[in-house]
Order: C-alpha cells, then sequence, then structure tokens
C-alpha cells in the first residue's frame, strides 16, 4: 500500500493489481509458501493436534447468513482486483466500496459502534506518514543525494540488467535492516527514476526490486505485523529469530534468482 500510493503520489502511476500478482504470486506467493511449510515442519516437528468432540462439531458448523455475505464480499473484492487492468478500476476504490458496504448497519456483519471502539486509526496515519515523507524526501533533494552517493559506490552496468536488479535488490534489503521495511519505499521509491536512468532499467522494473527486499525479512523487528502477531500468538521471540534466518536465507539462494528469471520471462528486464 505504501508503495503504490508513493508511486502515484511521485509518479502519478497506478499499479495494475492484477499485474503486480502476476510478477509476484507465482514465486514469491506460491513456493514461498511452500517454504514456510517445509521449514515449518523442519524447525519445529510435533504431533497431530488432537480435537475434542465439541471442538470438531463446531469446525463443522454451516456458515451463518452473515458468514456468508463476508465470504460474498470477499470473493468479490478478489474478482474486481484481479480484472482492474479490464474495467480500470483500482483496488483501493474497490476495498473502500467493500469496507463501506461491512460497515453499513443493514449488511449486520459490524457492531453499530466499530468505527469509534474497533478501528485502528493508528495504521492509518502510519501509511499517510510514511507516504508523506517519500514526498518530503522527494522535495527536499535527500533522495536525489542518496542516490547520488550510491552511483559514486556502486557499480551499475546498463548493459547487464540482471546485475543491476541483484544490486538495488541488495541496496533495498540493507534499507529494510537499518530503517525496517516499511521505510524502504520511502526512501527507494523518489530516486526509483534517477535509478532507473543509472541503470537503464524500467522504472517498474527499478520500482519492483523493493517487493524482492521487503518480501524477505531478516529479523521480525523488521515487520510491525510480524511483532504484533509475536505477541498475539505468545511465541517465542528466539524461535522465530531462528526461522526468520533461515527463510531469509531461503529467499536470497533460491526465492530471489527464481524472481527474476520469472522477470525475464515476462519481459520486464
Amino acid at each position: 500500500m505504501i508503495l503504490s500510493g508513493m508511486v502515484e503520489s511521485l509518479y502519478a502511476q497506478q499499479f495494475s493489481y492484477g499485474y503486480y500478482l502476476l510478477l509476484h504470486f507465482p514465486v514469491l506467493g506460491l513456493l514461498k509458501a511452500v517454504a514456510v511449510a517445509f521449514l515449518a515442519l523442519w524447525m519445529f516437528p510435533d504431533r497431530d493436534p488432537v480435537t475434542t468432540d465439541a471442538e470438531a462439531r463446531q469446525a463443522s458448523s454451516p456458515l451463518s447468513a452473515a458468514e456468508r455475505r463476508l465470504v460474498g464480499v470477499l470473493v468479490a473484492c478478489i474478482l474486481l482486483w484481479l480484472t482492474d487492468g479490464l474495467h480500470g478500476i483500482s483496488p483501493g476504490w474497490v476495498a473502500l466500496a467493500a469496507a463501506l458496504y461491512c460497515l453499513l448497519p443493514a449488511s449486520h456483519l459490524s457492531p453499530g459502534q466499530s468505527i469509534n471502539a474497533r478501528v485502528n486509526y493508528g495504521s492509518l496515519f502510519f501509511v499517510a506518514g510514511i507516504i508523506g515523507l517519500g514526498a518530503v524526501i522527494a522535495s527536499t533533494g535527500l533522495g536525489e543525494a542518496a542516490m547520488n552517493w550510491t552511483e559514486r559506490h556502486v557499480a551499475f552496468a546498463p548493459d547487464q540488467p540482471l546485475w543491476n536488479a541483484l544490486v538495488l535488490t541488495a541496496i533495498s534489503t540493507l534499507f529494510a535492516i537499518v530503517v525496517s521495511l516499511p521505510g524502504v519505499p520511502a526512501i527507494m521509491t523518489p530516486a526509483a527514476e534517477s535509478l532507473a536512468d543509472a541503470t537503464g532499467l524500467s522504472l517498474m522494473a527499478v520500482l519492483m526490486t523493493q517487493v524482492l527486499a521487503f518480501s524477505n525479512v531478516l529479523l521480525p523487528y523488521q515487520a510491525p505485523p510480524l511483532l504484533a502477531a509475536l505477541h498475539m500468538a505468545q511465541l517465542p521471540l528466539e524461535a522465530m529469530t531462528k526461522f526468520c534466518l533461515a527463510l531469509f536465507a531461503v529467499g536470497i539462494v533460491a526465492l530471489v534468482p527464481l524472481e527474476l528469471a520469472w522477470w525475464f520471462v515476462l519481459g520486464l528486464l
């Protein structure tokens, strides 16, 4: 959301959700899900869970009318997101319409006081602040200064797109370690146009290298949602750290090269 919002703010371009999904889901979605499952089974083996008869009956109970309506809303959203290249409706408007429907009293999907009591406004202000930070970086020249330093110390080769994509991924990964994952778009997006000129890559290819970086979590502190999940599930930090390190290694060694090869097949590189 931060990346797409900043791209629209700085470059007046909108992402197609379908194209974004095509670029990233086969490798960073499906293959990474397989890697997560195998790593979890290998690092944390355990017996199958034992369920009581009451839990089994509850799990097999039919969906309520409200649950069926919510499933319908989610399916409609996914279909509209996947086909946004055909109808031209921004994914943001689709999500907003779905959220407004869920908040309508007639839908019976949200409590009456949900806006006042249950909406997490902190996350909204956080995204807005990061997008604003990107605009500040662009207007003050901080992004250009950072990229000038990068161009002096990093060897880009305009005739080697694969190498340039790997270097940009490495730079974004380093920024992710220092400023956490949400900070990557704030720093890299304002400089994407300069980086495209320096590397010979398209603006879209430069922007998409950020996804390779913020999809690879080295340590849990980089991802605020991961920290929230650790707290809610009461998971040990040591175990999650080991898992993140192992998954990061798999991503660097296997998933990043496969993702770049997929981009080459699609013509992005």
